[in-house]
């Protein structure tokens, strides 16, 4: 009686173990994006720490023909900020950027990969506001994420209202400046989940340190290791205990497993780079000659920015019959090259603009006004951590129509009408730039 006792408890125990090894298991990590860019930065956040070890995991699963991996999930998220369509072409392009990484690296057979591009992560922010016990209007919020649709159309098939309208509009846009504050940073990422099926294989497991827990500051929750059998995924990278460097946050499912959530530790790093959106500089040349120069310069994505320039010097004397009078405003757009990093490097330019100027030195003066187009070619580098140097110049054509005066016992007679063309350089510039508005 003893011994069938025993032979059923051993049943027993082996039965209950099966799933362990036979359930299909997953590990998740995110690759994180400046708010509006979809290049993939090593340098931002955590990114550099991750993406090593991401690398080394595919690698090991590479040199063993990939036979304990099903699927590799990218999957493209982005903030509630901007359009519907700007957003879902974000996620795209940060997929293919991330892909395209991991490809310079690692030869991903496409039979593995699966992409999921939606546009904005509202199940990633509604597990953050649900773990988050101090954000105000928590509830009121939550009935937002959980029961309004993205979009609300009248019966002309209109959109009429929806999920992000309600909640920029509850209690005066309070609950969602918190939001975009402190949530909206951590959804713009790519979220790589690699999937496996195997009866001898458990994936990467969280180590008895690690736990689940939102920006917010939540109980930490601590997971008992799993038992790890000896197989050829033992001496891969563990993703849960690898050392981040961002806040915690709660981690969500993937599309393919909305019903199950995973959740990893980030830390903030003690010291970060900004990166800027806008630019405020002025031209040295111009200052030198007491032409006060201010431009600004607003970054759209990583290649496009506008640049509005204007300058002017309202000097007069007329007693010795001394003008130096001169206004100049110049648009322009520009392009800047693959760089590292924000606003340093190369770019190419396209302008137009033009100036009214009075110019006299006690003798003939010239009155009138100038309009000027050409291309631009300049080259910005940092010499603080929000400042740089930008030297750059301008070829194009110039267009003059003034007239000519004299200074006549206290009058100014009039002598004639010029015009004048001029193909060559119409602007040089090394100006002082101070970056601004930081999109960490």
């Amino acid at each position: 009686m003893r011994k069938t006792g025993k032979i059923w408890i051993y049943i027993l125990c082996l039965m209950g173990s099966m799933p362990l090894y036979a359930s299909p298991q997953t590990d998740s990590l995110s690759i994180y994006f400046q708010r509006g860019y979809a290049i993939v930065e090593p340098s931002f956040r955590n990114n550099r720490s991750t993406l090593q070890t991401s690398i080394a995991m595919l690698k090991k699963l590479e040199a063993d023909s990939w036979r304990h991996l099903t699927e590799i999930h990218l999957k493209g998220n982005a903030s509630p900020d901007g359009s519907a369509s700007a957003n879902l072409r974000l996620t795209q392009k940060r997929v293919d950027a991330m892909l395209k990484y991991l490809r310079e690296e690692v030869q991903i057979p496409d039979s593995l990969i699966t992409i999921t591009t939606e546009g904005v992560d509202w199940e990633g922010l509604t597990v953050m506001v649900e773990n988050d016990a101090t954000c105000p209007a928590r509830e009121e919020l939550l009935d937002i994420l959980y029961n309004t649709p993205e979009w609300i159309y009248n019966d002309q098939n209109q959109i009429v209202d929806g999920r992000r309208k309600q909640l920029m509009d509850l209690r005066g846009g309070v609950p969602y400046n918190y939001l975009a504050e402190k949530f909206f940073r951590d959804l713009r990422n790519t979220r790589i989940t690699l999937h496996y099926q195997s009866n001898d294989v458990v994936g990467i497991q969280p180590d008895s340190n690690t736990r689940s827990t939102c920006e917010s500051g939540s109980d930490s929750t601590t997971h008992e290791p799993l038992p790890e059998p000896s197989s050829p995924c033992d001496s891969l990278p563990d993703l849960s205990s690898e050392a981040h460097e961002e806040p915690t946050k709660a981690s969500h499912s993937t599309a393919t497993e909305s019903a199950q959530s995973t959740s990893s530790e980030f830390a903030q790093p003690a010291q970060q780079t900004p990166q800027q959106r806008l630019a405020l500089k002025t031209n040295l040349l111009y200052d030198a000659i007491l032409m006060p120069d201010l431009e600004i310069e607003y970054r759209i994505d990583d290649r496009w920015s506008v640049a509005v320039d204007g300058s002017v010097a309202w000097w007069k004397k007329d007693a010795k019959h001394k003008y130096y009078q001169i206004a100049t405003i110049v648009p322009e757009g520009r392009y800047w090259f693959r760089t590292q990093k924000p606003w340093h490097g190369h770019y190419v330019g396209l302008f137009a603009g033009g100036s009214w100027y009075d110019l006299e030195n006690g003798a003939r003066g010239y009155k009138g006004e100038f309009f000027m187009t050409g291309l631009s070619y300049g080259y910005m580098f940092p010499i603080g951590r929000a400042l740089s140097l930008e030297a750059g110049i301008g070829l194009g054509f110039l267009h003059t129509t003034y007239e000519e005066y004299l200074p006549i016992d206290g009058h100014y007679v009039y002598q004639q009408t010029s015009r004048t063309n001029w193909i060559g350089p119409v602007r040089l510039k090394l100006a002082l730039a101070w970056r601004l508005w930081n999109q960490h």
